[in-house]
């Protein structure tokens, strides 16, 4: 064979290996909030970008924080637009049943985020590959735990500033549903192994309005109160906004902290107006998309597997410097989302942990 075949075979084999590594596939992420919500639209950007490194095709519709939009739009979409390879989406209690019905009748594998159903409900659904064969799996955290560690952040910030004796709580919950409701146990738990004064928990819809207004009127129900733990960070600063306001002096001395990362409430932990956040999910759709990338190119995991868990962390005054890069505009196509495939690696497991996030930068 002459050395110009030769190289002609090269090229062609070297074309049809890069041809055979191209994504090629394609994805509906359902975005379950409004368009332009900060912690949602963080998510979704995350996940575009990890689709356009590692070329895949990605749609984004929207569920406006309702069930029946969410369920209504994913209809109009498979109807009447081409089929998804895949999708990734989070489930609202009340309606898990009527969406996974549909995405596995129209035979399109998917991939769910957080765990958001519990009770009977959670009983007819199943879990993943039993009743419904095209759920590949749950991508999600452990909710009571990071509450739990919310709470001992906030503890720890009263410790520190020098309390003595009893340590009064208010806890700002999101909505009557498992989401909010475990990371509420978690600091119930917590609040109660240390003795410390749980005097009210109420819900605020994650509304940093209903936030503020309803810590106006604990604060003045409960002026003793030293913690206040809340189910997000926008709730968080609605209930930071009305402390500094009803307490001139020593506001800093209420330890209020919630979660998400947003990047006004790591500023706030700069300034040392808000004592914690918790967070690092913000990552999960990206996580899933780098799954499925795996799993369209022969990773058995989702074959093996139904779930991919990992811990939130706490950013506090001690570690934010570490963490304020993400707060300030951050560029995510900075991240090398291929360094968290297991495609060519030996593992066989994922290392998705908040700590990636700076391991993973370009």
């Amino acid at each position: 064979m002459s050395l110009i075949k030769v190289f002609c075979l090269i090229l062609t084999l070297g074309f049809s290996y890069v041809a055979q590594a191209k994504s090629n596939f394609s994805v509906l992420f359902v975005n379950p909030s409004l368009e332009g919500e900060p912690f949602w639209g963080k998510v979704q950007k995350i996940t575009e970008n990890a689709a356009a490194q590692l070329d895949v095709n990605i749609d984004v519709i929207y569920g406006d924080g309702n069930r029946h939009i969410q369920l209504a739009e994913l209809k109009k979409y498979l109807d009447y637009r081409a089929s998804p390879d895949y999708v990734i989406l989070m489930l609202y209690p009340g309606g898990a049943e009527q969406t996974l019905t549909m995405l596995n009748n129209y035979g399109i594998k998917f991939i769910t985020l957080e765990q958001t159903i519990t009770g009977l409900e959670k009983e007819e659904i199943g879990f993943p590959k039993k009743r419904f064969e095209h759920w590949l799996g749950e991508i999600y955290f452990d909710n009571y735990q990071a509450g739990y560690d919310l709470a001992k952040s906030l503890h720890q910030k009263v410790l520190a500033d020098g309390h003595k004796g009893q340590v009064n709580g208010l806890a700002i919950n999101g909505h009557y549903g498992s989401e909010s409701d475990k990371r509420n146990q978690g600091a119930a738990d917590y609040f109660k192994e240390h003795d410390i004064n749980l005097q009210q928990t109420v819900h605020a819809s994650w509304s940093k309005e209903q936030a503020y207004s309803k810590t106006k009127r604990l604060f003045k129900r409960y002026p003793q109160t030293h913690i206040i733990w809340s189910a997000s960070d926008l709730m968080a600063m609605g209930a930071q906004t009305a402390v500094r306001q009803l307490v001139k002096n020593n506001a800093d001395k209420v330890a209020i902290g919630g979660f998400d990362w947003l990047s006004d409430s790591l500023g706030l932990i700069e300034q040392g107006t808000l004592t914690a956040s918790v967070g690092g999910h913000f990552m999960m759709g990206g996580w899933a998309l780098v799954s499925l990338f795996d799993f369209h190119h022969g990773a058995k995991y989702w074959l093996e597997s139904n779930a991919i868990t990992f811990h939130l962390s706490a950013i506090t005054s001690d570690n934010v410097d570490e963490y304020l890069w993400i707060s300030s505009s951050p560029d995510w196509s900075k991240l090398n989302y291929k360094d968290l495939s297991i495609l060519d690696s030996a593992s066989k497991s994922y290392d998705f942990s908040p700590e990636q996030l700076r391991k993973t930068q370009n």
